[in-house]
């Protein structure tokens, strides 16, 4: 009950409210989800990669079609070339990888006893067997 200008300033005050109780736990959800649980590092990680890669994968999409249109009998010449390339850097990468765990390997076991000749490794007995005859 009442005059129009009081309902008036009541419907506007209980939508105020309503606005306020909806944007109140999606404020609270973005900064919950924000910095603080590295989301949001995660997500600007995976923008900057997409960023970077699709003028990569466009370049390279771009020289398949020119190779296709204008060089289709030397196709397969080039994505062999391509192929070995790739395996070949792999292959590469990888021998170095084991060299160089190789390497610490030597390195973190230089100090420690062999099982040369006159070792005292070799001359150890793990296992007395005792028998008994009962």
């Amino acid at each position: 009950m009442g005059c129009k200008t009081c309902k008036q300033k009541k419907e506007k005050v209980t939508q105020k409210e309503s606005i306020n109780s909806i944007g109140n736990p999606l404020k609270e959800s973005i900064a919950e989800s924000g910095v603080n649980n590295g989301v949001f590092i995660y997500k600007l990680f995976a923008f900057i990669v997409v960023i970077i890669s699709l003028p990569i994968l466009l370049v390279v999409l771009v020289l398949q079609i020119f190779y296709f249109f204008f060089f289709p009998k030397k196709l397969e010449k080039i994505t062999l070339l391509i192929r070995n390339f790739i395996k070949r850097t792999g292959k590469k990468y990888s021998d170095k990888q084991k060299e160089k765990e190789k390497r610490r390997r030597e390195k973190q076991f230089k100090d420690n006893r062999g099982y040369e000749e006159n070792s005292e490794l070799v001359n150890v007995v793990d296992v007395e067997v005792h028998e008994n005859n009962n």
